[in-house]
């Protein structure tokens, strides 16, 4: 998988700063109603996967860098840090899929509740 889409929009470095900012505000977010969680689970889902194959990108560029600075790294670092990188990239594909698991409930909930059930 490719970090960088042949046509980026954003940086990077802006991109993480983007996705940091917007982690932040959903984790200080006011009251919501059981709709709203429903489409945020969704959301948090994809966002999940995607973070995954970020993170598994990462770990990849680096697994594969044999040239420049990086050839002067020692090789048991770079190692741990692309096993690290990799392990990261599997937690949030399970993050991912444990969530995914939830939306069925969410969405059952929020139905018989009512979908503006504020929490």
């Amino acid at each position: 998988m490719s970090l960088v889409p042949e046509s980026t929009i954003l940086p990077l470095t802006v991109a993480a700063a983007h996705l940091e900012a917007c982690a932040a505000e959903l984790d200080r977010a006011p009251e919501t109603d059981l709709g709203e969680i429903v489409a945020v689970l969704k959301h948090l889902v994809a966002g999940q996967r995607h973070l995954s194959g970020a993170l598994t990108g990462l770990a990849e560029r680096l697994g594969e860098a044999r040239f420049g600075a990086l050839a002067a790294m020692p090789s048991a670092e770079m190692a741990a840090l692309v096993e690290i990188l990799q392990a990261a990239g599997a937690a949030f594909g399970y993050s991912a899929d444990a969530l995914g698991e939830s939306a069925p409930l969410a969405a059952f909930i929020a139905a018989n509740a009512g979908e503006n059930t504020r929490l």
